[in-house]
């Protein structure tokens, strides 16, 4: 078991204080004493308590980072670019996981102004909160956004993809493959990623002076039983789309089972394409199509940043990081199976 400092300083016979400027590098401490205590520490297993550390040095030794859910396999990627630089950076990682619960991101918060943590990763939109009134303009040198952007005019600095292209790729790519009616399933309409990626596809169709492709378009919660609900609403109407972009994976894998049970085959009689490029997605019974987001990269410019903004540096312009589409089966129009030619019974 790790001794205490007040161990060590009973061991070197100077007081606790002593032991604390030694440790810590602080003047006032003569050079043979430093080595005897650095010595006595080691040799007892001595570990400074973190708070006490930042007490004496000034310096935080956590970055917090945000998420809306865990659960979510875009997050755990996001969080390993995190914790990687920060660790490199000499701080460690603080994961908080919101379920998308507004109370728990207010408590997010007060690590921060209660100095636990140096600094925010947010990874959750915060324009609720601004529209709550939370001061989120004075944000801007403890906070940065990581995969979302930031409330407009809050000044708050963001590491993110840029969405609406990723809505473009999409686009083009159905129009590519013969789609004439996309449909869309999003997440909530309140979240700007939501938005930012229909308006994309919009842009897409429009370009292409195929406006009128525009299918419907819905919104719900970020999962996939609620992909599978819209994606139900959708399919049983007349007009059905012949195509769907799904806001991420999970809405998406709801919509193909949603397919699925219409009796629906994927690629052939239904259009599929989703976002974030989680391995589910690949493993199908028909791999899907999806947007691919450089997380880990967010993750870890998003830490350099904050890191940054904790040793006095000014906030950086926001960062677009560009998405790549991921074409699968679930998107490449297949033609139909011919029909089988019934047999003739022969007398």
């Amino acid at each position: 078991m790790a001794a205490r400092l007040v161990e060590i300083a009973r061991m070197a016979r100077v007081s606790a204080a002593t032991v604390s400027r030694a440790l810590n590098g602080q003047p006032g401490v003569g050079e043979r004493t430093r080595k005897r205590i650095h010595a006595l520490a080691a040799q007892v297993n001595y570990a400074p308590h973190a708070n006490a550390r930042a007490l004496v040095t000034g310096r935080i030794p956590f970055l917090g980072l945000v998420v809306p859910d865990i659960t979510n396999p875009f997050f755990p990627s996001l969080a390993r670019g995190a914790e990687e630089e920060a660790f490199a950076l000499g701080y460690s990682l603080l994961l908080l996981n919101t379920n998308w619960d507004p109370d728990r991101l207010r408590h997010a918060f007060d690590l921060l102004t209660t100095r636990r943590v140096a600094g925010l990763m947010v990874s959750v939109p915060l324009d609720r909160l601004a529209a709550d009134g939370m001061d989120v303009a004075g944000l801007a040198r403890s906070v940065v956004m990581a995969g979302v952007p930031a409330p407009e005019g809050s000044g708050i600095g963001a590491v993110s993809v840029d969405d609406r292209e990723g809505g473009r790729r999409v686009g083009r790519h159905l129009l590519e493959q013969g789609y004439s009616r996309v449909g869309f399933v999003g997440g909530s309409e309140a979240d700007r990623s939501s938005r930012d990626r229909l308006e994309g596809l919009r842009d897409a169709l429009a370009q292409a002076g195929s406006a009128g492709a525009a299918g419907p378009a819905t919104f719900g919660e970020w999962s996939e039983a609620s992909g599978y609900r819209q994606a139900r609403r959708m399919l049983a109407r007349k007009d059905r789309p012949d195509a769907v972009f799904a806001a991420n994976d999970l809405l998406a894998l709801g919509v193909a089972r949603a397919a699925s049970e219409a009796g629906l085959r994927l690629g052939t009689d239904l259009g599929l394409v989703g976002y974030d490029d989680i391995e589910s997605v690949r493993w199908t019974a028909i791999p899907i199509t999806s947007v691919a987001q450089p997380e880990f990269d967010v993750g870890r410019e998003a830490a350099r940043r904050l890191a940054a903004l904790a040793d006095g540096a000014e906030p950086e312009a926001d960062a677009r990081l560009q998405p790549r589409l991921s074409v699968r089966a679930s998107s490449r129009r297949q033609p139909a199976a011919p029909a089988r030619p019934s047999k003739e019974k022969h007398r």
